[in-house]
């Protein structure tokens, strides 16, 4: 998985984007919005890179890490094996940025403002 920064500004009830904030040498400049919140543990999202991808309405599901990583909400740590959000891979078509991962909780904790 590539390197995400911590970021910096917490959602509140209006929906305002995460955005990223520099912490070393690799600085990602997307913005992440939670868009929805669907049935069946799926989360609509508004993913934007200006240097990777944009997606306006981007469906991400529940599972559990394959591997090690960062959160592309927060910057924190996830490990093997943590409950969280990817980017919904359907038949061929592949997200560019399927490799981002969301802790759960901290989806959930945005999604409610909390």
């Amino acid at each position: 998985m590539r390197t995400t920064p911590a970021l910096s500004v917490r959602p509140r009830s209006t929906g305002d984007p995460f955005r990223p904030r520099q912490t070393g040498g690799d600085v990602r400049p997307f913005t992440v919005t939670v868009v929805e919140e669907l049935s069946n543990s799926l989360f609509v999202l508004r993913w934007r890179d200006a240097t990777l991808c944009n997606y306006e309405e981007q469906v991400w599901s529940a599972c559990l890490a394959r591997a090690s990583g960062c959160c592309a909400l927060s910057g924190k740590h996830i490990n093997l094996g943590d409950s969280v959000y990817r980017p919904r891979v359907r038949g061929r078509v592949i997200p560019l940025n399927r490799d981002a991962m969301i802790l759960a909780s901290e989806l959930v904790q945005a999604r409610t403002g909390a």
